[in-house]
């Protein structure tokens, strides 16, 4: 009974390594989104900038505000965008850990491929796997709540360029 509890709770781990995997993979391309219609957002404003153009001539506070404002909010989230989808390696922290795991690989590198099997053979997969998962799920939670950041960032850029040009539009200068 022992030896089928250990291996299900084997597969378990295994199953939530997966949707770890899954979720990440998800985020990344959440934040490419996101970059791309932030991105998309900004070059459009510069454009609308130009001479003769909508936000060639800003009037009142307000206007200003709402401008610079929605400029900086959208150049902040396309940074979180891309601070999301840049590889996590964790290098300074994998040399020392790599004895003892061997999931992720980064820790891979550091082992002599004729040691490896003997180590995945005679050590407790269970506490590896569920290291290799806390650690993913640390960077994996980081990520999610920079995309949250990044879209609230360029909803809010967005909805002040929006209420500007309006103004700008109907001659509105409070």
């Amino acid at each position: 009974m022992a030896d089928n509890t250990r291996k299900e709770s084997l597969e378990t781990a295994g199953k939530i390594h997966g949707a770890i995997v899954d979720w990440t993979g998800k985020v990344d391309a959440k934040a490419s989104f996101a970059f791309t219609i932030e991105s998309a957002g900004v070059a459009t404003t510069i454009a609308l900038s130009g001479d003769k153009r909508m936000f060639n001539i800003l009037q009142g506070p307000w206007q200003n505000v709402l401008y610079y404002g929605g400029i900086v909010a959208l150049l902040i989230a396309a940074a979180f965008s891309v601070w999301v989808v840049i590889p996590r390696l964790r290098m300074r922290h994998v040399k020392g850990e790599y004895p003892e795991n061997f999931i992720y690989f980064g820790h891979l590198q550091y082992w002599n491929p004729e040691d490896l099997p003997a180590a995945i053979g005679k050590r407790d997969l269970l506490p590896v796997l569920s290291h290799q998962m806390v650690k993913m799920s640390q960077i994996a939670w980081r990520k999610h709540v920079a995309v949250k950041i990044s879209m609230w960032l360029a909803i809010s850029g967005g909805v002040g360029l929006v209420v500007c040009g309006t103004m700008i539009r109907f001659g509105l200068t409070p």
